[in-house]
């Protein structure tokens, strides 16, 4: 099954680091293909892209033509740099879209418009969490895009081991779920499962039927029953999707006051490079600290955090 990432390229040493993570990852997976893709900005709010610019109404900005000549020169970049690093051309797509200043939104919508599996974005190394305060690109699509996997890579990631946080629901499952899906069949990276409690934490309680809507009453009744949820079913999802049992780990668990450090700690600890998180819903309650994925967001650094909804 051919898979396609959406890549936010803005000519800057952020996005040139998120090319150098999806090389190490998915040069020799020739069924992972990139969109690679440059927003223009206009004085208007949020503008709609045409399929044909030919056929587009939007008017020419005054330096709109500029801004689009120097995204086509960073798309070329971009592209000459993953087929440098052994990505043939032929699985990389490009192109420009018009956006107002809300270009999170217009990710997002060019995303839902696309299908794709993933958006992907590089962050600038925070200072405290000043930038997600500030509200940039990624901090405003992690706010509000749930429908899509979002992948932030934040600073130099080379490493191929992936820190899987599992707590026993719905969206840690299809975190890994996301994970099977598009690392099928891959021998060649290493999956550690980890589960932090808190303080604060519940304990965990399995309910195949919680599950059924998504795998079905069989499968759930045979690997989330009893504390089933927790590892039993992850690990049979990646197994499911040919990763062998060899690569995937489970980790003792730990307790922490505050569970966003203790995930971040265990992937520094173990040399990950990328932490994969379920998060709840829009709209749904969160704890008392607000919510795990929101905190380990906020807090890490040179470090890959994807991000399901």
């Amino acid at each position: 099954m051919q898979k396609e990432i959406l890549v936010a390229i803005d000519g800057s040493v952020y996005s040139d680091q998120s090319l150098s993570y999806l090389a190490d990852l998915f040069s020799k997976q020739p069924d992972i293909n990139f969109h690679l893709c440059s927003w223009v900005t206009t004085t208007a709010s949020i503008m709609p892209s045409s399929a044909n610019p030919k056929d587009s109404l939007i008017p020419n900005a005054p330096g709109l033509d500029k801004k689009g000549e120097t995204g086509k020169r960073y798309l070329a970049k971009a592209q000459e740099k993953l087929i440098r690093y052994g990505i043939d051309k032929e699985r990389i797509r490009t192109s420009i879209e018009v956006s107002g200043y809300n270009i999170a939104a217009t990710i997002q919508r060019q995303a839902g418009k696309d299908l794709v599996d993933a958006i992907l974005v590089g962050r600038r190394g925070l200072n405290g969490i000043s930038e997600m305060l500030m509200g940039s690109v990624s901090a405003n699509l992690f706010q509000k895009c749930h429908a899509t996997p979002l992948w932030i890579i934040d600073g130099e990631v080379h490493s191929k081991k992936f820190l899987v946080p599992l707590d026993g629901s719905l969206y840690s499952l299809m975190a890994v779920d996301h994970l099977a899906h598009i690392l099928a069949g891959r021998e060649d990276i290493h999956i550690s499962f980890f589960h932090c409690s808190s303080l604060f934490g519940k304990k965990v309680e399995c309910r195949p039927e919680d599950f059924y809507h998504k795998w079905g009453k069989e499968w759930c009744d045979a690997h989330l029953s009893g504390t089933g949820c927790l590892f039993e079913g992850p690990r049979t999802l990646l197994m499911e999707a040919g990763i062998p049992a060899r690569q995937i780990h489970i980790l003792a668990e730990a307790a922490n006051l505050e569970e966003a450090r203790g995930i971040i700690r265990e992937a520094q600890k173990e040399d990950c490079g990328t932490i994969v998180m379920g998060r709840r819903r829009a709209g749904l309650a969160k704890g008392l600290f607000g919510g795990v994925s929101d905190r380990t967001i906020k807090r890490a650094q040179n470090l890959a955090l994807w991000i399901v909804g």
